[in-house]
């Protein structure tokens, strides 16, 4: 087959939010949908992490797609980190920020 231009970029990515490498402290909130953890929000400075469970029963599913829409849709928009931050707080159940390591909150997919 002979070589064509692209008629565009083959790679497309949504805008987003830099990620952090998940070293260091930062602050780390557990979203919940009752009882039951959905996933755990985690903001380092400027940098932020989502991190969602897998198996979510219909209403944590819901809860999980909330938070992805606030955060993709925020990013999109070219609206603050925090904003998206509180935007996310106001619409879920959550337990109280901590801040602790996030050594242990490494995405299983992450290269060593």
């Amino acid at each position: 087959m002979p070589w064509r231009p692209a008629p565009m970029d083959p790679v497309y990515t949504p805008a987003s939010y830099p990620g952090h490498d998940y070293l260091g402290p930062g602050e780390i909130v557990t979203v919940r949908a009752g009882r039951e953890v959905v996933g755990h929000l985690t903001r380092q400075g400027a940098r932020l992490g989502w991190l969602p469970r897998p198996a979510l029963s219909e209403a944590a599913g819901a809860v999980r797609l909330i938070v992805e829409d606030v955060l993709c849709s925020f990013a999109r928009d070219g609206r603050p980190l925090v904003d998206a931050w509180a935007e996310c707080l106001r619409l879920t159940q959550h337990d109280s920020p901590v801040v602790a390591p996030l050594d242990g909150f490494r995405h299983p997919l992450a290269d060593d």
